[in-house]
């Protein structure tokens, strides 16, 4: 008789907080609990057994401060692992006060081995089931719908591949993410981003996980990927954890709610009244940093915007890099000429780490600029207070430079010194195409084998959205010579832009963003809501000519809010584009002039992207800001043994095992015998 082959997962409920306890065994004990029990453990390094209460209460308060999966529930009632350097001898008495207080908190100190020859298991909190010993990830549920699946490292492989995260918990009504205690992670050569808490856009693939591309069509003919992005590789070997992937437009096109979005539900923004809309097709992306601050970075993609838009809709540090400086091996492209990785963080110094992991800090002479060029083609910005607060941030970086800027019409520039054969035109007229022509004929044709396999398996189209539909129709109607046409246009500005305009040792200085309110339940004028279809726009232009293009925080702007009737606050972020691969030199002369300025450079996560201050940006001055936190470590009092009525309050531990089966390997084969036959 053959058997069910069960796959467990384990979820345990500790207080308030969920955890799910990974699979892979990490220690084999000798010693251990009940095979159906589940005990919490605390793994900690201690110089010798020779130790006093405050030493062990130092360790606490230093994981509390470092670590989110952390907690006092991993201290009361607990297993605490002791590992040791010295070889003192295991007879030796432990010090009275050590006994009282680990007896008030219901907790059992157990020593490591001496004999034991195996490496040290990283400290924080595990769960012991039987003699294993388990990581804890902890569980956060996504309340912002940012991401479409979460995901765990698989148990076996290479550590590149990766298994949906069978868990739920807490209402149940949300999708629930898991999430490694960062002190099993310590920075070491050769893993500097170990811990690093990453999400991706869905359109990289991971191995063992479907890529659904904003698309149920996508989804249903490609199911699970068996490949994982090259360039998410080369973070995961570097230490970085993923724990999603996010939200995205379909087919990474500008969809947005109300009515574009139609697959899978659009994520919400943390921002002012959390009725604003999330823009972009990496919109996913930046809810989750904007909204979760146990997410460091995330990863998308921007090819027309689809990286700035949603780090100026949520007030964050963004960039599209420079076309070529990370592998886009392993990502579904959208326009092959266009496509940028781009990078979403609350600090420059989160984005710089993966630009330094991967050795893409650029030259030397990308260190600092000595010419700031204001385009009085795209300045002034209609918006007063948006307008005000571009100039401030203006000061700041001709302050932290020692240098004035330039005002320069792009436009007049182009009819002195462009091209022969170009300056027929006004740049305008000239780029009217440029972009728009590669943009939507790619934007269709990069779907072709996928467009015809679908049809051929399931017998049906492809089913777009109808904003995504109208997109798709105009990459038909456009021809390739047309869009070869549109790149060689964009090439020659590149080429002009370099020797008259961008030329090393300069910045631009480039507006982004809305003054105010976008409601996600407001309809956008015919028009609006997508990229432009110029490329002699200010979104644009940094794509057309391959130019690194970063989104800079620099403030807020009050607006009364229709939906909470309180007045709310806006993003308003500032930009710059420089020569091509000085991506991390932007970064640092952004950082270091807000810096210099007095500015916050460190974003916040939920409705303020910084504490309220009385100035022109509406923000405090410095990093001195409130975070949130939680409740500090409780300890139990020790029991009095003088007064034996005295009774130590001790937290039980309450445990529910969510098992899940997930693979069904055969049947009972005597049901095969017991068929009848026609």
């Amino acid at each position: 008789m053959a058997m069910l082959s069960l796959r467990q997962h384990c979820v345990v409920t500790a207080g308030s907080v969920a955890y799910y306890v990974r699979n892979r065994v990490e220690k084999v004990f000798t010693w251990g609990r009940s095979p159906d029990s589940v005990a919490p453990v605390l793994v900690l390094n201690l110089p010798s057994r020779k130790f006093d209460v405050q030493a062990l209460k130092d360790i606490f308060v230093n994981f509390e401060a470092r670590d989110d999966v952390f907690s006092s529930r991993f201290i009361n009632g607990a297993i605490l692992y002791a590992q040791t350097t010295g070889n003192e001898s295991e007879g030796q008495v432990m010090p009275t006060a050590v006994e009282e207080f680990l007896r008030a908190q219901s907790s059992e100190l157990v020593f490591s081995d001496p004999s034991d020859t195996a490496p040290r298991i990283p400290e924080g909190p595990y769960f012991l089931k039987g003699k294993n010993l388990h990581q804890a990830w902890r569980l956060y549920e996504d309340e912002l719908c940012s991401f479409v699946s979460a995901v765990v490292p698989a148990d076996e492989g290479d550590g590149h591949d990766f298994q949906p995260l069978h868990a739920g918990a807490y209402s149940g009504t949300h999708l629930v993410v898991a999430v490694p205690s960062r002190l099993y992670f310590q920075k070491i050569p050769g893993k500097p981003l170990n811990g690093k808490r990453i999400t991706i856009k869905d359109n990289f693939h991971l191995s063992g996980v479907v890529t659904t591309m904003g698309s149920r069509s996508y989804t249903n003919y490609y199911g699970v990927q068996n490949t994982t992005s090259s360039y998410v590789q080369s973070l995961l070997d570097q230490g970085a954890v993923i724990v999603g992937k996010t939200k995205m437009g379909a087919y990474t096109g500008s969809e947005g709610p109300p009515e574009k979005v139609v697959d899978y539900f659009p994520p919400w923004n943390p921002r002012g009244d959390g009725y604003q809309g999330p823009s972009g097709s990496s919109m996913g992306a930046g809810s989750s940093v904007a909204g979760y601050d146990w997410i460091d970075v995330a990863l998308g993609t921007d090819t027309t915007g689809s990286t700035r838009m949603p780090a100026a809709s949520y007030g964050l540090w963004g960039i599209k890099s420079s076309p070529g400086i990370f592998s886009l091996d392993g990502v579904m492209p959208s326009v092959k000429p266009f496509d940028s990785l781009g990078l979403l963080a609350r600090t420059s110094t989160e984005i710089q780490e993966l630009y330094s992991a991967v050795g893409a800090l650029g030259k030397p002479d990308f260190e600092k600029p000595n010419r700031i060029i204001y385009p009085t083609d795209f300045f002034p910005m209609q918006n007063p207070k948006q307008q005000a607060m571009q100039e401030e941030f203006l000061e700041a970086l001709e302050k932290y430079l020692g240098v004035e800027h330039i005002k320069m019409g792009l436009s007049d520039k182009w009819m002195e010194t462009g091209p022969a054969d170009g300056k027929e035109k006004t740049l305008k007229v000239y780029m009217e195409k440029s972009g728009y022509w590669p943009n939507f004929y790619d934007g269709y044709h990069t779907y072709d084998d996928f467009i015809a396999g679908y049809e051929e398996k399931f017998k049906k189209k492809v089913y777009t959205s109808p904003f995504m539909t109208t997109r798709w129709q105009r990459g038909i109607n456009t021809t390739k010579e047309q869009r070869d046409q549109g790149l060689q246009e964009c090439e020659t500005v590149a080429k002009w832009m370099a020797k008259e305009v961008l030329t090393p040792g300069t910045i631009m200085l480039i507006p982004a963003g809305r003054p105010g309110a976008n409601y996600r339940d407001t309809i956008p004028e015919p028009g609006r809501g997508g990229p432009p279809d110029t490329a002699f726009s200010p979104m644009y232009l940094a794509t057309a000519i391959g130019a690194p293009h970063l989104i800079v925080p620099i403030g807020q702007n009050p607006f009364e809010s229709r939906v909470s009737g309180n007045t709310e606050y806006a993003p308003i972020i500032g930009s710059l584009i420089g020569v091509k691969g000085s991506d991390s030199m932007l970064l640092n002369v952004a950082h270091a002039a807000l810096k210099n300025a007095g500015w916050p450079t460190t974003v916040l996560t939920g409705r303020y992207m910084f504490d309220l201050g009385n100035n022109t940006r509406n923000s405090v001055i410095g990093d001195h800001q409130t975070q949130p936190s939680e409740p500090k470590l409780q300890y139990f009092p020790a029991v009095d043994p003088n007064q034996p009525d005295s009774v130590a309050t001790i937290s039980r531990f309450f445990v529910i095992v969510l098992v899940v089966t997930t693979v069904l390997t055969s049947m009972w084969s005597c049901l095969k015998h017991k068929k009848k036959r026609p």
